[in-house]
């Protein structure tokens, strides 16, 4: 039930991580459409939030370093399901 709540919890907050007060709404019907915005932001220099996608913001305080690499999340819920499985994200940090 726990481990129910907690899912529940971080979805929520990866949710809220993408809704960066924007108002007008973005459907995506199928994952292709996702992995693209993903990979033009990437292709662009953005930098992004590895767990949640969301766009770097200077106003972000927590990091960890990676390979070498200083990796920054909007909030500790990212970062804690980062520090879970680093290799599942790492392929979103270049």
């Amino acid at each position: 039930m726990k481990r129910i709540i907690l899912f529940i919890a971080i979805t929520a907050m990866c949710a809220a991580c993408n809704n960066s007060g924007d108002t007008s709404t973005t459907t995506f019907n199928t994952k292709d459409s996702v992995s693209k915005t993903e990979e033009t932001k990437l292709t662009l220099g953005i930098k992004i939030d590895p767990v949640c996608e969301m766009e770097q913001d200077t106003s972000w305080t927590e990091y960890t370093v990676y390979k070498g690499d200083t990796v920054k999340f909007c909030s500790d819920v990212c970062k804690g399901v980062f520090m879970k499985n680093p290799d599942k994200y790492a392929s979103k940090l270049h």
